[in-house]
C-alpha cells in the first residue's frame, strides 16, 4: 500500500439506506415525483457515487445550488450512458453576469430567483439561438419568494418577471415554479399555510398569463413527509434523502454517513494526571485510556469536547479532555479493568452502531445538516457500501423484506435488455412474483404483475424504455406439473416452447420483451442466448403466502438469498 492509500479515518455512505429513504419519499410523495437534492456534493456523501444511486431507487430529476456543481453533475451522468445522462438538473444560485452558454449547451434548468436574472436568461437564450448554440428554447424554473425572504422573485418584481417570461416562450421554457418554506420543521407554524397559499396564487398567475407551468415543488424534507397537499407535481427532499427525519414524524429513515476513526495506540494514565490541552480533564484514578485518530482539522467540531462518546467493538466510551486537531483521547475504564480496545480497532464518532447525528448535532450545538457536512479534508476518506449489484458478472445479495426484493427487482429490471430471458427459480413463497414486480417497475411496463399460477402466461405491454415484459409459469406452459417437472431426458427446444405461448394467443415478438420465466430452469433457455438464471433460496420457513402474495406482508424474519448467473 503507498503511504497516500492509508487512513485512518473513513466516512461510510450506506447506498442501500440511501434507496430505502427514497423509497420512502416516493411512497410518500406519490402520485408526485422526486426531485432529489445533491447540492454540497450530496450532503457530502459522494454526489459521484449517491447520484446515480439515487436514480437507480427511483427519483426523477435532481437538483443543485450552483451551476458549476450542475455541470460538474450532467458530465457524470453522461459518462454513465443515455438513461443517466437525460435526467433533468435544476440549478439555482448564479448572478445575472454569469455566462451561461454553457449551461444552456449541457441542458440545464435553470433556476430565476429575481427579475435581473430573468433579463439575463432571455437576452442570454436569444443570443445562444442566433448563434446557434441551441436548437430551441432553454429551460428555467421560476423561483417565487413566498416567506423566506432569501432567494427567489420579489413580490415588488414578480408580475413584471412573469409577464417578460410569458413573452418570451419562444426563448425560455419555464418548467414550474419553485418556493422554499422557512418553517416547514414545525408543522404547526402560521408560515406554513402562509406561503402554501402565496404559492398557489403564484402558480395560477403564471397560468393566467400563459406560462402553463407543469412541474412545480414546494415540499422539502418535512413537508413532504406532514404536508401531503403539498407535493404538487414534484417533491425537493434534501436531508431526509440521507437519513434525517428533521421533525421527528416517526418514518423509517435509516441513516447513511457513518463518521470512525482508528484507535492509535492505548495506554495508562495515573491518578491525578491531566489529559489533552489545558487539562480540562484529570484522572480520578490510574486509567486506562485510547487516542483516536480524530481531529477538527478532519471536521470533529471542538464544541464537543468532553460530551461525545464514541463506540469501539459495540461499546461506548467517552471522550475525554479538548478535542485537538488531529486525535482525541478516550476513557476507557479502570487500569486493572479487562477492556476489549486495541490499536488498529474502529471508533465510530456517529452514524451506524454509534451515536445518532440528531444526537451528535445536539451536543456540538448544532443542526444535523451541518454535521454532516463537517467530516472533511485528505485524511478522511469516503468509503461506499452497499448500492446497485453488478449483474453484468455473477453475483448474490441479500433480501430480507418484501420491499427489499422489489427494490433488487427494480435495480435488476433498469439494466435488462429486450431479448433477455430471467429463469426464475426458488420454493413457494420464496418471493418469485414480488421480484417480477420490481423487475416490471424497472422496466417501466404496464399493467399489474401477479403471480402466473393461474394464468400461466401474461403480457405486459412496454413503457417508456419500449420493451415489454412476458411473465410465465415454464412449467405450466408446457403442462407439466410444477412437483413432478418435467420428464427426465425431454429435450425442449425454442419451437416448442413458441408453439406453447403461440397457443395461448400471446401476442409477443421475444426480441422485444424480457422473458421471466417462474420455474423456468430447464425449459426456457432455448429462447434466447442471453439467459439470465436467478435463484431464491430462503433460510427459514415462514407463511407460505408471504412473499409470493404481492398483497402480503414482508415477512422481516425469514432471510432470502438471491443469486444470480448468466448462462
Amino acid at each position: 500500500m503507498n503511504m497516500s492509500d492509508r487512513h485512518l479515518a473513513e466516512l461510510v455512505v450506506d447506498l442501500d439506506a440511501i434507496a430505502h429513504n427514497v423509497r420512502v419519499f416516493r411512497e410518500a410523495a406519490a402520485p408526485a415525483g422526486v426531485l432529489a437534492v445533491v447540492k454540497a456534493d450530496a450532503y457530502n456523501h459522494g454526489v459521484d457515487v449517491v447520484a446515480p444511486a439515487m436514480l437507480d431507487a427511483g427519483v426523477e430529476e435532481l437538483g443543485v445550488a450552483t451551476l458549476g456543481e450542475a455541470l460538474h453533475l450532467r458530465e457524470i451522468l453522461t459518462e454513465l450512458g443515455e438513461r443517466y445522462a437525460s435526467t433533468p438538473i435544476t440549478a439555482w444560485m448564479w448572478t445575472p453576469d454569469d455566462d451561461l452558454a454553457e449551461v444552456f449547451a449541457t441542458d440545464i434548468n435553470v433556476g430565476v430567483p429575481s427579475l435581473a436574472h430573468a433579463r439575463s436568461l432571455v437576452e442570454q437564450a436569444e443570443k445562444a439561438q442566433q448563434e446557434a448554440q441551441v436548437s430551441g428554447s432553454v429551460r428555467a424554473t421560476l423561483m417565487v419568494d413566498t416567506g423566506l425572504s432569501r432567494s427567489g422573485v420579489s413580490p415588488a418584481e414578480w408580475q413584471e418577471t412573469v409577464e417578460l417570461l410569458a413573452s418570451k416562450t419562444e426563448l425560455v421554457e419555464v418548467t414550474g415554479v419553485m418556493t422554499h418554506m422557512a418553517s416547514a420543521d414545525d408543522p404547526k407554524s402560521e408560515a406554513n399555510n402562509l406561503q402554501a397559499a402565496r404559492f398557489a396564487e403564484a402558480i395560477e398567475f403564471c397560468r393566467s398569463c400563459g406560462l402553463p407551468v407543469p412541474r412545480n415543488h414546494i415540499a422539502n424534507t418535512p413537508a413532504t413527509l406532514h404536508r401531503p397537499d403539498l407535493a404538487y407535481e414534484l417533491v425537493r427532499p434534501g436531508v431526509g434523502l440521507y437519513g434525517i427525519d428533521p421533525i421527528g414524524v416517526g418514518v423509517e429513515l435509516k441513516a447513511a454517513m457513518t463518521l470512525r476513526a482508528r484507535v492509535t495506540t492505548t495506554r495508562v494514565v495515573p491518578k491525578g494526571e491531566g489529559v489533552s490541552y489545558s487539562h480540562t480533564w484529570r484522572a480520578q484514578r490510574d486509567t486506562r485510556t485510547a487516542v483516536v485518530a480524530l481531529g477538527y482539522a478532519d471536521g470533529l467540531p471542538r464544541s464537543v469536547s468532553g460530551k461525545m462518546q464514541v463506540t469501539i467493538n459495540g461499546k461506548a466510551y467517552s471522550q475525554i479532555g479538548r478535542v485537538c486537531m488531529d486525535q482525541i483521547v478516550v476513557e476507557l475504564g479502570p487500569a486493572d479493568s479487562t477492556v476489549d480496545v486495541k490499536p488498529g480497532d474502529w471508533a465510530v464518532v456517529f452514524g451506524q452502531g454509534g451515536t445518532r447525528v440528531d444526537e451528535f448535532a445536539e451536543l456540538a450545538g448544532t443542526i444535523s445538516y451541518e454535521v454532516l457536512t463537517m467530516p472533511r479534508g485528505p485524511r478522511v476518506k469516503r468509503v461506499f457500501k452497499g448500492g446497485r449489484p453488478d449483474f453484468s458478472t455473477d453475483g448474490s445479495c441479500a433480501a430480507a423484506t418484501a420491499d427489499d426484493m422489489r427494490a433488487l427487482g427494480e435495480q435488476l429490471g433498469k439494466q435488462l435488455e429486450a431479448g433477455t430471458v430471467v429463469v426464475l427459480s426458488g420454493p413457494l413463497g420464496a418471493g418469485k412474483t414480488t421480484l417480477t414486480q420490481g423487475l416490471a417497475a424497472g422496466l417501466g411496463v404496464k399493467g399489474r404483475v401477479q403471480s402466473p399460477t393461474f394464468t400461466i402466461v401474461r403480457t405486459h405491454r412496454a413503457g417508456q424504455r419500449g420493451v415489454g415484459l412476458l411473465h410465465m409459469d415454464a412449467y405450466r406452459l408446457l403442462g407439466a406439473d410444477v412437483e413432478e417437472g418435467i420428464e427426465p431426458g425431454r429435450h425442449i427446444d425454442r419451437n416448442e416452447v413458441l408453439d406453447a405461448l403461440e397457443s395461448l394467443d400471446i401476442d409477443a415478438d421475444i426480441d422485444d420483451v424480457v422473458v421471466v420465466a417462474e420455474w423456468g430452469r430447464g425449459v426456457v433457455e432455448p429462447l434466447s442466448d442471453k439467459v439470465l438464471d436467478v435463484q431464491i433460496d430462503r433460510s427459514s420457513v415462514g407463511s407460505p403466502a408471504d412473499l409470493a402474495d404481492s398483497e402480503a406482508p414482508a415477512a422481516d424474519a425469514d432471510s432470502r438469498t438471491v443469486t444470480w448467473r448468466w448462462v
